[in-house]
C-alpha cells in the first residue's frame, strides 16, 4: 500500500496547533495578533477572537511596554529569534512568568511576520526557589545542630551548677532565676534538635478507624489531663476508608495541634472545649480532613503570616515550634495545613490529608 497524503488545509494547521501545550502567536510587523491558539485564550484569560487584532503589547507588564518589548521585537527582526524569561499579564492583571520563544518568518506572499511560543514556567520557578529552600534548611540545619552541640555542653553545666548552688544556700531566688532560665533553654535546644532530625515520611496505607481509635484513645486523654474537654465529630461510613500517611508523624502533628488548642484556654475561665472533625472534602487531591478547634483568645489578623513560623508564640516562655512541626509533617505527606482564627472568637487548624499518590486516570477506569 502506498502512503496515504494528508491534504494541507489552514484548518489542519489550526488544530495541530491547538494541541499542543505551550500558547502560540502569530503576529505581523505592525505588533498585531493574527493568530492565536486556544491555549492562549487559556494561559492569558481571554477569548481568542478578543485577542485577534489586539496588540500584542497588551500581555505584557506596563512596565516593559516602552523598553523591554521594542527591545523584543528589534531583536526578532534584526538577529531573526529570541529567547527569554519574560513576566506577562493575563486579562484580569494577574501576572505569571512566561518562557518566550520567536522566530522571525516570511510568508510565501512575501509578507513578514513573527511567531511566538510561551510556557508558564511559574511552577517551575517555584520548584527551583522549595529546592534552593530545601537546600538552605539542609545547611541551617547542619549548622544549627553543630551551634546547638556547643551551647548545650556550657548550659548543662551552668545548670547543673546552678542546682547545687541552690541547694546550698537554701534555694535562692537568683539561683533559681538562673534555673529557670537554663531549664527553658535546654527545652529550646531540644526542640530544634527534634525539629532538624525529623524523619522523612515513610507514606503507607491506614484506615479510618486506626485514626479515630487514636484520636479517642490517646489525643483525648492529652485534652483531659490539660483541663480541657474533648468534643469528636466523625462523618458516619468513614472507617473502613483509607489515608495514605506516615501515622507516626502525623499523630506528633496532631498532638502539636491540640496542644496549641489546650494552650489556647490559658487564663480563661470559660468552658475550655477542643473540638475534632474529621470529615470528607470535596477535593479530589486530598479528600480528608481533621479539623481541631477551640474557642480560646484567638490569633489577631496581622499576626496570621507568622503563625507557622519557627519560635513564633503569643506566649510567655513558649518556645512556639508546635505548629511549625505540624506544618512540616503535613506538607511532606503531600497535605496541606490551614488556620481560621480570629482575636476572640477562637482558631480552627485543618489538615488537609490524601489518599492516594497516583493520579485518578491510573486508578480506575472511566465509566
Amino acid at each position: 500500500m502506498g502512503k496515504k497524503s494528508i491534504p494541507y488545509s489552514p484548518q489542519l494547521i489550526g488544530n495541530l496547533l491547538d494541541i499542543i501545550h505551550n500558547a502560540i502567536l502569530i503576529v505581523d510587523l505592525e505588533s498585531r495578533i493574527i493568530f492565536a491558539n486556544h491555549r492562549t485564550a487559556q494561559m492569558f484569560g481571554a477569548s481568542v477572537n478578543n485577542l485577534l487584532k489586539s496588540e500584542v503589547s497588551g500581555l505584557f507588564m506596563p512596565d516593559d511596554q516602552e523598553i523591554m518589548l521594542p527591545n523584543i521585537l528589534k531583536i526578532i527582526r534584526t538577529e531573526g529569534e529570541f529567547e527569554g524569561e519574560v513576566m506577562l499579564r493575563r486579562q484580569d492583571g494577574s501576572t505569571f512568568l512566561g518562557f518566550l520563544a520567536a522566530t522571525f518568518f516570511h510568508w510565501e506572499s512575501g509578507e513578514e511576520g513573527m511567531a511566538f511560543t510561551v510556557h508558564d514556567i511559574s511552577d517551575i520557578k517555584a520548584l527551583e526557589q522549595s529546592l534552593a529552600s530545601s537546600e538552605r534548611i539542609a545547611f541551617l540545619g547542619h549548622l544549627v545542630d553543630d551551634i546547638s552541640h556547643q551551647i548545650r555542653n556550657p548550659v548543662m553545666v551552668i545548670g547543673g551548677f546552678s542546682r547545687r548552688l541552690s541547694e546550698e544556700i537554701g534555694g535562692s531566688k537568683k539561683a533559681r532565676a538562673i534555673i529557670r532560665e537554663v531549664n527553658h533553654l535546654e527545652s529550646l535546644l531540644n526542640t530544634l534538635n527534634a525539629f532538624i532530625r525529623l524523619p522523612p515520611p515513610n507514606l503507607s496505607r491506614i484506615n479510618m478507624n486506626m485514626l479515630i481509635a487514636f484520636l479517642e484513645e490517646h489525643i483525648s486523654l492529652m485534652v483531659h489531663f490539660r483541663g480541657c474537654n474533648w468534643i469528636s465529630t466523625y462523618a458516619p461510613d468513614l472507617g473502613e476508608e483509607t489515608l495514605l500517611v506516615d501515622k507516626a508523624l502525623l499523630l506528633e502533628a496532631l498532638e502539636a495541634i491540640v496542644v496549641n488548642a489546650c494552650e489556647a484556654y490559658e487564663r480563661q475561665s470559660t468552658e475550655k472545649n477542643v473540638y475534632c472533625e474529621v470529615s470528607r472534602t470535596d477535593d479530589p487531591d486530598r479528600p480528608y480532613q481533621v479539623r481541631i478547634s477551640d474557642q480560646g483568645n484567638g490569633i489577631p489578623a496581622e499576626t496570621h503570616p507568622q503563625v507557622f513560623s519557627p519560635f513564633y508564640s503569643t506566649k510567655t516562655k513558649h518556645i512556639g515550634m508546635g505548629l511549625t512541626f505540624a506544618r512540616r509533617i503535613v506538607e511532606e505527606q503531600m497535605g496541606r495545613i490551614t488556620i481560621d482564627s480570629a482575636a476572640g472568637k477562637g482558631t480552627v487548624v485543618t489538615c488537609h490529608l490524601i489518599k492516594e499518590r497516583r493520579r485518578a486516570i491510573r486508578i480506575a477506569r472511566l465509566a
